[in-house]
Parts: C-alpha cells; sequence; structure tokens
C-alpha cells in the first residue's frame, strides 16, 4: 500500500493519509478506501484512463439529474507517461452490494420497492442527454462489429472445445441476430453499461437502493442492454419487476433483446475464457450448453 500513498501523494500533497484498504479489481481499475471515507480507483491502462476522464467529465452532470446517490469524483489526476499513478476518488457511498441473496431474502413488497428505485435510476439514465455524453468522450456501441467480432473469435477459440451441434448453433445464433432489423429497432440511450448486483449499493435499515456505482462502462447504446446482468443476477423474477415500472412502449421487443444479449455474452464468456486458458472455461462452456439446451427446447 506505500506506492499507493505514494501515487495519491504525489498529486495531493496536502493530504494526511491514515489508511489505505484495498478493494478489488476489475478489468480497468484497482480500487482502494482511503481514510475511511474516499474511492480511489486506479487506471490500469491507457484505456482505463480514458474511461476515468469520460466520468469526471460526466458523472457532475448526472449528479444533478439522477435522484439516487451516485459518485461525484471531486479529485482526479492523470499522467498518460505513467498511466497506472492515475486515478479520481469520490466520497464512499453508504451501503452494501445487493447480491442476489439480500434480494431473495425480502419480502414481496420490498422487492417491488427495489425494483421500482431500480427501473426510475434506469429511466433518468436512459433519458439523459446522450450529446452531452458525446462531449465527453462516451462511445456508442457498433452492435454489427461487436458481434461480427464475436463470431470471428468463437470460431477460432471457442469451437476447438465443444461439439459440432454446438458449433452450429452459435453460428446460426449470431448470424439470426446479425440479420435482423428488429435487434437494432431501438432509440440509443445513455448506458450504464455494466449494472450488476455488485453495483447497486442496499441499506437494509430502509430498504433502499443506497448508490449506483462503478460508471466506467457508460456507453451510448441500446437500453436492453442494461437489463442483462439485473437479469442475469437475479433471475426472471427481479427484471419482470422492473420492467413494470420501466417507461417503454416496446416492452417485448426490449425482453427479445435482453434474451439475444443473454445468449450473446455467454458465447463471449465462453469463448474469451478459451483464448485466455482461463481456468473458468468449465463453467463457462456448462453455462452455454445451459443456454443452448432451453432454447432449444
Amino acid at each position: 500500500m506505500s506506492q499507493v500513498k505514494k501515487n495519491i501523494l504525489k498529486c495531493l500533497p496536502g493530504w494526511t493519509i491514515q489508511s489505505v484498504v484495498f478493494l478489488g479489481e476489475g478489468d480497468f481499475c484497482a480500487a482502494y478506501l482511503v481514510n475511511d471515507k474516499w474511492i480511489f480507483r486506479f487506471a490500469k491502462h491507457l484505456a482505463a484512463l480514458e474511461s476515468l476522464r469520460r466520468e469526471v467529465c460526466l458523472l457532475p452532470k448526472l449528479f444533478a439529474q439522477i435522484t439516487l446517490p451516485i459518485p461525484l469524483p471531486e479529485v482526479n489526476c492523470f499522467d498518460e507517461r505513467n498511466v497506472k499513478t492515475s486515478f479520481i476518488a469520490y466520497r464512499i457511498l453508504p451501503g452494501r452490494a445487493l447480491v442476489p441473496g439480500i434480494y431473495d431474502s425480502l419480502s414481496d413488497e420490498n422487492k417491488t420497492s427495489i425494483a421500482e428505485q431500480t427501473a426510475y435510476f434506469l429511466n433518468q439514465m436512459h433519458s439523459a442527454n446522450t450529446a452531452a455524453a458525446e462531449n465527453c468522450g462516451v462511445p456508442q456501441n457498433d452492435y454489427v462489429g461487436q458481434y461480427s467480432y464475436l463470431q470471428n473469435q468463437a470460431r477460432k477459440f471457442l469451437f476447438p472445445v465443444i461439439n459440432q451441434t454446438e458449433r452450429d448453433f452459435i453460428e446460426r445464433t449470431v448470424e439470426k441476430y446479425l440479420k435482423s432489423a428488429d435487434n437494432f429497432n431501438f432509440r440509443p440511450a445513455l448506458l450504464h453499461g455494466d449494472l450488476s448486483h455488485d453495483h447497486l449499493l442496499y441499506d437494509k435499515t430502509t430498504n433502499f437502493i443506497s448508490g449506483v456505482i462503478d460508471f466506467g462502462d457508460m456507453m451510448i447504446g441500446d437500453p436492453a442492454w442494461d437489463f442483462l446482468w439485473l437479469y442475469e443476477d437475479f433471475g426472471a423474477d427481479f427484471f419482470r419487476r422492473v420492467l413494470r415500472f420501466y417507461q417503454t412502449t416496446e416492452e417485448s421487443d426490449l425482453v427479445k433483446r435482453v434474451d439475444n444479449y443473454s445468449l450473446l455474452q455467454a458465447i463471449e464468456w465462453a469463448a474469451d475464457c478459451s483464448e485466455k486458458n482461463d481456468a473458468r472455461l468449465g463453467q463457462a462452456v456448462a453455462k452455454l450448453r445451459s443456454k443452448i439446451k432451453k432454447n432449444e427446447n
């Protein structure tokens, strides 16, 4: 932790640092709790630095528009020459991750309340000004490019470890997605991009979502994408409850697109694990086979 402290003090020489606790890391950032009240997120590479820049630019605008608490970057330090010393910092939000076990233990009334709060956040996020997001460098997702690339990656890395029936299913699935105009019939919106259970904070004393965190994957794209991890983490029950309060005129189409993304994401995870020799390959292939079986029945 001494190096983290040095990196912080290099940019913030007036600070007194009493404690630094490692919280975890993802593909883009490593997070630390400093002095029990500040979250520091350090970039791991140049793409992560650019993502943090987007957060610094856009989150203050969203902070004024979104009802639920979200991070407000108050401190930042960017150095393209030494990317891993670059960081943003914001005051810690209260609550703990809304893990599926917590949700499952709630009463029916409280489950509906949590779903309504989540839908309200999505309504506000998806109605935000996309021009402002573009001005902050938030990218527009290219779904054709993304899933054409996935098709090639699956052929190269995943096909050698699965059977011919499974290969044929993947080919049909990706081709059907790419060729159906209905999959691209949506109004582009600003997306959180990674709305999973660990990015929803929950206060059990009030039964409120106490914060939404980690906006590093913000993009402009299909609103259905922001339902994917809610569906994957909590299941169909939570998904249906959120949809009751989500403002859309195309619910059935949105549900179909979420189903598509769920299957495509399973293919992507398995292909990625195979490419990287990830120890979770067996788990990823098992999940993919389960989804194939479900879709073929």
